[in-house]
């Protein structure tokens, strides 16, 4: 079995810093083509390398609104940016993925924020293959609070498959009335 650690995870990529110019453009292309050569050796006495799926939360579906009695938000729910680690075997890839769900409400609050959560495996045309739904409790101390989650996705194919082509979706399972009101306000984003 081969475990990775996923990369493919969290905001998206920096801007590259400025480029060099002149001599250290061509030294470290020189360095880079020696390097790819080198290893491209080594990778065919290796065989076929696959990748991790792409982990992350679902734009949409990132930040829970949690409703007061008065109908009124009293408390805000987000999905922290996931990690993971993926496990080939000669039936498929197993992807153990951790995360946080942290919570504000309004000062002072102590006592529970129940949340319903998804995670859903898509392919690589999008499509969803595989969803499940958890319940956790975010326990509030003077307003704030957060809780880990762990969970393990398994996505049956051969070895020659490569996993990174797939994906692996956070959410919170919400009404379409917060879906539209989360698209609403990252428009804009």
């Amino acid at each position: 079995m081969t475990t990775r650690d996923d990369h493919n995870t969290g905001n998206p990529p920096r801007k590259a810093a400025a480029r060099p110019h002149g001599r250290a453009v061509i030294a470290r292309g020189l360095l880079a083509a020696v390097a790819l050569a080198g290893l491209a050796g080594c990778e065919s006495a290796k065989g076929f390398r696959p990748g991790c799926p792409n982990v992350g939360v679902l734009r949409d579906a990132g930040t829970y609104r949690v409703p007061g009695a008065d109908g009124a938000t009293f408390a805000t729910a987000v999905i922290n940016p996931p990690a993971a680690l993926c496990e080939y075997s000669d039936d498929g890839v197993t992807i153990a993925t951790t995360f946080t769900i942290s919570a504000r409400a309004t000062a002072g609050f102590d006592g529970t924020v129940p949340v319903d959560y998804f995670v859903a495996v898509t392919d690589p045309q999008r499509n969803v293959i595989a969803k499940q739904v958890f319940s956790t409790a975010i326990r509030m101390d003077g307003g704030s609070g957060a809780v880990g989650e762990e969970t393990e996705q398994f996505i049956p194919a051969p070895r020659t498959v490569d996993a990174r082509y797939y994906e692996v979706l956070v959410g919170f399972q919400l009404p379409p009335e917060q879906v539209e009101t989360n698209r609403q306000v990252n428009q804009g984003r």
